[in-house]
């Protein structure tokens, strides 16, 4: 536990410096009257056994300023149920909530959370609880074994998906369950795409952490499946494929649809609630004296 705790901590740790920066050069958000998005891409996602698959989907404007995402059926809550991310590290949120004016009557409500001033004031907090951890934890951290998800490689095969072209990328792996070793392949399929869709990677993290950050994680794990839709300019995730030798192969994800859209998004009759340049802290008071 105190492994991954501090692998967290200094994650965080490594945003903050540039985050710190960036919040103070924040501008109010305005929010608009309408988001509209220029493509609509939909994925079926096989997430457990028996059961069928789960479809999300995402929308994408052409320059990837920002990003919708329909939040699966499985995971929708009163008070969320789509959510944009920005480049510039918001997330905003449309949903339902009580109206304490109105009890017993829901009202839309829509949210605006800045990640970059959510840190403000965790700086000294996260940096404290880092000395705090004994060194051989430290230790044992920066002996690290690279990620499961590092060192794909591109096979060379090629294959269509809604007439863009994708690409292969392969790794056999090696993993214990329970006392058993399992060995296989797993197979992922990146489609050049003639929009940016970067921002279902990062979130809007990419540009909070800056590019120096974005560098160092890209040395460290080279080739990370997830990595490579940073890495490869306009490469959208396409199927995610396994085979275990001797045993259960499939498909974990897949694209079932990409198609141009004018689909728009009203903000018009949501309750604004925008926490743009609050942290945490200060979000979670003005939240409780909004009820």
């Amino acid at each position: 536990m105190k492994k991954l705790i501090y692998l967290v901590i200094i994650l965080v740790l490594s945003f903050l410096k540039t985050s710190a920066q960036e919040t103070a050069k924040t501008q109010p958000y305005k929010v608009p009257s309408v988001y509209n998005f220029d493509y609509k891409v939909v994925y079926e996602a096989n997430n457990e056994e028996k059961k069928p698959p789960e479809t999300i989907t995402y929308y994408f404007t052409k320059n990837g300023d920002y990003m919708g995402m329909e939040t699966a059926e499985s995971q929708k809550e009163d008070d969320m149920n789509f959510m944009i991310s920005t480049k510039d590290g918001l997330m905003i949120t449309f949903g339902e909530e009580s109206d304490p004016k109105n009890p017993g009557i829901n009202r839309k409500v829509l949210k605006v959370i800045d990640m970059r001033s959510m840190m403000k004031g965790s700086g000294e907090a996260l940096t404290a609880l880092a000395k705090s951890l004994s060194e051989k934890d430290k230790a044992d951290n920066e002996k690290k074994k690279p990620d499961e998800l590092d060192n794909f490689v591109k096979t060379g095969k090629t294959k269509q998906f809604f007439g863009y072209t994708g690409e292969e990328y392969s790794k056999h792996f090696t993993k214990n369950e329970s006392g058993k070793e399992h060995s296989g392949t797993m197979n992922v399929w990146y489609a050049k795409v003639d929009f940016d869709p970067e921002m279902m990677f990062s979130m809007g993290m990419g540009s909070l952490a800056g590019q120096g950050v974005q560098s160092k994680m890209n040395q460290l794990h080279k080739n990370n499946m997830l990595g490579i839709g940073l890495t490869q300019k306009n490469y959208m995730l396409a199927e995610v494929d396994f085979a275990e030798d001797g045993g259960k192969s499939g498909t974990g994800m897949k694209v079932v649809s990409i198609e141009k859209t004018n689909f728009s998004k009203s903000t018009g009759g949501y309750f604004i609630k925008n926490y743009a340049g609050m942290s945490m802290r200060e979000m979670m008071q003005k939240e409780s004296e909004e009820r």
